[in-house]
């Protein structure tokens, strides 16, 4: 069987450049699809880390009206560190918030001030099963309800910005994903059954000659691997490019999104493999029918 090999491998190659009017719109479909279906699971994956960074949107600093004493401030931080969705409490005297003031602002900006105008305050970080609009406004009412706080400032507007578009965020990529999916499957499908149908005569000869499924089956499963290889290679190389000229342009996406080919890889024998599965199922499903006599 090994031997024949290499006439099975030729005839592979002749039945792509004999059948190339079907053939080059189904690697023009492949190019495409395998360049989108790359780009909404890079979309999927800079969702999931801008969500995993969107954590420290949720939380809160809680101003004293009068600097606490030390007793005082671990009382209070004991009673806040209490609350249901809290995970994470820092208390920041009036010197410590005067001495990280200094380190970000220029000294000038405090000259006319007397004395320290920074007031003592706790931080607090919501905890991550508890993160929503509605715990940051239940957790500042009951702040504002203790004496001892005057002020507490979360960033409300972009958490409600957040909630109200992150699941696109998420929907939109997967959405294109699965369309993209459904197409490449029955591009491939349509293309393989249009090269069977344009040589049925030379299957049904080959078979009623005597040759086995694996001598019909290889040239076909072969071509399949080709154009998924040729058609999804050439979308990794274009959306390389494009990467390299995004991240030229924004680095900020190098925070969220680090360049890596894994996703790249992943569609490119994804794509490849599923063509030569397809090519294997409609040959099979061929050859049961009687070759569709």
């Amino acid at each position: 069987m090994f031997h024949r090999l290499p006439y099975l491998v030729a005839e592979a190659f002749r039945g792509l450049l004999r059948h190339r009017l079907v053939i080059i719109p189904s690697l023009a479909t492949t190019f495409l699809c395998s360049f989108l279906l790359i780009a909404s699971m890079k979309a999927l994956s800079f969702a999931v880390s801008l969500s995993s960074q969107s954590a420290s949107l949720y939380r809160l600093e809680a101003f004293f009206l009068d600097p606490p004493t030390q007793s005082q401030a671990d009382s209070i931080s004991r009673i806040v560190a209490s609350f249901e969705s809290i995970s994470s409490l820092i208390y920041v005297s009036d010197e410590q918030a005067l001495e990280e003031f200094k380190k970000s602002f220029p000294e000038s900006m405090l000259y006319h001030v007397e004395g320290n105008p920074l007031p003592a305050s706790l931080r607090i970080q919501i905890r991550a099963n508890s993160q929503s609009i509605e715990t940051i406004q239940k957790v500042s009412a009951r702040l504002l309800a203790m004496p001892e706080i005057y002020h507490v400032q979360s960033p409300t507007e972009w958490i409600k910005r957040w909630e109200g578009f992150k699941w696109h965020f998420f929907a939109i990529p997967i959405g294109i994903s699965a369309l993209m999916l459904g197409i490449l499957w029955l591009i491939m499908w349509n293309s393989m059954r249009l090269t069977l149908i344009s040589r049925r005569e030379l299957v049904n000869n080959i078979k009623y000659s005597g040759g086995t499924p694996f001598f019909i089956q290889f040239p076909f499963v072969l071509e399949g691997l080709l154009q998924g290889l040729v058609g999804a290679g050439l979308s990794v190389i274009l959306f390389i490019y494009v990467e390299r000229t995004i991240y030229e342009y924004f680095p900020l996406f190098f925070e969220f999104m680090p360049k890596d080919l894994n996703v790249s890889l992943f569609v490119l024998l994804f794509v490849a493999t599923s063509e030569a599965v397809v090519s294997f199922l409609t040959v099979r499903q061929f050859l049961v029918k009687k070759c569709w006599s």
